[in-house]
């Protein structure tokens, strides 16, 4: 069992990198819809929206399912359905078609994340549940070198064909379903049929933590998937008054490529990061969404084409700099506050919570787009991220309220 443990645990960051989202695809994405599908700024928006409020009315029936076939089957299903979105969106010659592939895309990620709590359950099999935080920034590190280096080439294999990058997008999905078959959760929790003693490493009293965290990291994380989409979308249609398509496409796929490198330098260096800043990192990232939101923003109004292009490019790239440190934040926050029984459904309600946000905002956002430019909506963002900044000191006044009740109650 030990053995099969820590055979898991080698393989998880590839799977986790290979299934972390539709490789190849996004990173030309807006271009793919607007060029190759003929979808305009509105229809590209709704299909995040539509398929969000789809996938919520989806996400407790599908936590339903993942408890009863557990964590190793809910990995591999995940994986299958990431593959069978890239193919309807590849295939795909209608709005509708291109919607379902979307929505295989979100169920997947709900049935992707008992891989999560597979890692944590074994982690603990072979007593290594410190290194839950380095394994998890491990498998974002293989993520976000592989979308690094698909950078590098995606945008000319677009140039070269548009159906390209999509092909290079089918394969990875099928690689990561492959993978899917030697991941197994081989504790006693891949199906939770029995529940903890009660008084069992419940370290802090954290209801207000819990709540807090999961409203502050649904907020956080459709403002940085919609600033990844929408922002793009923005950067690009700026780039496009002074540039043809073909050049366009060289300079976003520059602009990723970058914002890669930048992913990676920051997985690179999150762990040394949160072992000296701790909790400070929750107060952290939001200041930084903020920044990245508004230098996209401000740098639009910028006459000088050059100057606008590096500042707009600044800000897309502290987006993918801020992505995945700010979800490890919260996961450890967490499952560190409570029981193993819960952590299945803790990590549901953490992507219930961005799909009713991302559902909301895209929404909103593809009404105004109707009649509004997307400054407007860029404004909008920003505004959000300004109240995320106030949250997150009310999250990191309630960490900290907590971890000196518990460290009373040691002493008492």
């Amino acid at each position: 069992m030990n053995k099969g443990a820590n055979r898991f645990l080698k393989v998880y960051p590839w799977y986790s990198g290979f299934t972390g989202d539709l490789l190849f695809y996004i990173a030309v994405d807006t271009l793919f819809l607007t060029i190759v599908k003929n979808f305009s700024p509105a229809e590209i928006v709704s299909i995040t929206s539509l398929s969000q409020l789809i996938c919520i009315t989806l996400q407790f029936p599908v936590l339903f399912v993942i408890k009863k076939i557990g964590n190793t089957a809910s990995v591999r299903t995940g994986a299958f359905f990431l593959l069978m979105s890239s193919v309807f969106i590849t295939l795909g010659r209608s709005y509708y078609v291109v919607l379902l592939g979307r929505i295989f895309h979100d169920v997947a990620a709900i049935f992707r994340s008992a891989s999560v709590v597979a890692l944590e359950n074994n982690l603990e099999l072979v007593d290594r549940r410190g290194d839950f935080v380095k394994l998890r920034t491990s498998a974002s590190t293989v993520y976000a070198v592989i979308t690094m280096l698909i950078s590098f080439v995606a945008s000319f294999m677009f140039n070269l064909n548009y159906y390209l990058p999509m092909i290079g997008c089918i394969t990875t999905c099928a690689t990561g379903f492959v993978l899917s078959i030697f991941m197994k959760d081989y504790s006693d929790y891949n199906k939770i049929t029995r529940k903890k003693s009660s008084g069992e490493r419940v370290k802090i009293h954290c209801n207000k933590v819990i709540i807090i965290s999961l409203i502050l990291f649904s907020v956080f994380y459709s403002l940085v998937g919609n600033g990844q989409s929408e922002g793009k979308l923005f950067i690009q249609q700026n780039i496009l008054l002074d540039f043809n398509v073909e050049e366009t496409s060289l300079i976003i796929g520059a602009i990723i490529c970058v914002s890669r490198i930048i992913r990676v330098m920051s997985n690179l260096v999150f762990v040394k990061a949160y072992e000296r800043y701790q909790t400070k990192m929750g107060v952290i990232l939001p200041i930084l969404i903020s920044c990245s939101i508004g230098f996209m923003l401000f740098g639009s109004f910028i006459p000088q084409i050059i100057i606008k292009i590096l500042v707009m490019g600044l800000g897309y790239t502290i987006i993918l700099f801020i992505r995945d440190p700010f979800r490890l934040f919260i996961q450890d926050v967490l499952f560190d506050c409570t029981p193993k029984e819960q952590h299945q459904t803790l990590i549901t309600f953490m992507e219930f919570g961005v799909k009713i946000a991302t559902a909301g905002m895209g929404l909103a956002f593809s009404a105004i787009l109707l009649s509004y430019p997307m400054t407007v909506v860029i404004s909008i963002m920003f505004a959000m991220t300004v109240a995320e900044i106030l949250l997150s000191f009310v999250l990191y006044r309630a960490i900290m309220a907590g971890k000196k009740r518990s460290i009373g109650e040691k002493v008492s």
